[in-house]
């Protein structure tokens, strides 16, 4: 998708231009959701000497700061899709259907308790409406 949305591509390919020591990162995470995974405005080719500053690992003032304004700038240039995004996960219906998967799985003797709370814990911030 990437590639056909950019006209760049890490292969090389008759049909896209090659890029070297960029590497595909999502601008706000939520990778866990298929919502904001494979959205076209959460998805960008970021040069590989930027990780340290966007890297899971990446800790501190500095690192809040750019991803701040990192984030800022995709909301601004995106804003109309993130809020179309921001419905789908406030929606009643969809917070309500993901509410019964969920509680779907504590009858599930499978799962230790420590193990659903890690999940909804994990599902409640990848399905909460981007905000900045």
């Amino acid at each position: 998708m990437i590639r056909s949305l950019t006209g760049y591509s890490k292969t090389q390919s008759s049909k896209s231009e090659s890029i070297r020591n960029y590497q595909i990162s999502h601008i706000f995470g939520r990778t866990k959701n298929i919502f904001a995974f494979t959205a076209p405005w959460n998805i960008v080719y970021m040069p590989k000497m930027l990780d340290p500053f966007t890297g899971h690992e990446a800790k501190g003032e500095m690192i809040d700061e750019y991803t701040l304004l990192f984030q800022r700038q995709g909301y601004h240039r995106f804003e109309k899709l993130i809020d179309e995004f921001n419905e789908i996960m406030i929606n009643p219906n969809f917070k309500k259907r993901v509410n019964e998967v969920l509680y779907s799985f504590h009858s599930n003797e499978t799962y230790s308790i420590k193990e659903l709370k890690k999940l909804e814990e994990a599902i409640n911030k990848g399905f909460s409406p981007i905000t900045l």
